[in-house]
């Protein structure tokens, strides 16, 4: 018996640190530009439901920003939407509640500024999201392109990662290409 959860705990160890890693090399293969934490309707803790969700949001987040791109690059070809990476977090108040936090590449110059990116996470997407929260807390920050930084990001979001969830959303990123 104990030798068993000996074993559980050194494989939960091997996977929290593995999933960090991977985190820390999806921030360097990006250009990580925003950190976003937010919210969702109460009651909000099946995850099936939840990716169904970041799928709506992040399809109308891409329709908002190629609207806002720059329209004056002629024959540019297909739009590269900026790269995103969605992480769900349980509540650590027991609730069950899931939150999540994005993180974006730099998006188009009308949307990437601090007052501009609150006004679409605290009033835009709230409207046309069903699932989001319109009044619990959004958090916005400007990420340091510093490989310190990243390291401290992928401990932050990976520090409930265990044998039963991991806060990366598979379905949901933009994961970089695997080198062979």
């Amino acid at each position: 018996m104990k030798s068993i959860q000996q074993e559980e705990r050194k494989q939960a160890q091997r996977l929290k640190r593995n999933v960090k890693r991977l985190i820390t090399g999806e921030l360097q293969s990006i250009n990580p530009w925003w950190f976003i934490s937010f919210h969702y309707r109460d009651h909000h803790g099946k995850e099936d439901e939840l990716l169904q969700d970041v799928a709506d949001l992040k399809r109308k987040l891409h329709r908002i920003i190629y609207k806002s791109r720059d329209r004056s690059i002629k024959g540019a070809g297909e739009y590269p939407y900026p790269r995103m990476l969605f992480f769900h977090e349980t509540s650590h108040q027991g609730t069950g509640q899931f939150h999540t936090h994005l993180i974006a590449e730099k998006l188009p110059a009308r949307l990437n500024t601090q007052v501009e990116m609150e006004v679409l996470f605290r009033k835009r997407l709230p409207h046309k999201v069903k699932a989001l929260s319109k009044w619990k807390s959004i958090d916005i920050q400007r990420i340091n392109q510093q490989d310190d930084d990243y390291r401290c990001i992928s401990s932050y979001l990976g520090k409930q990662t265990s044998l039963e969830l991991i806060a990366l959303d598979p379905f949901n990123s933009d994961l970089s290409a695997r080198k062979q």
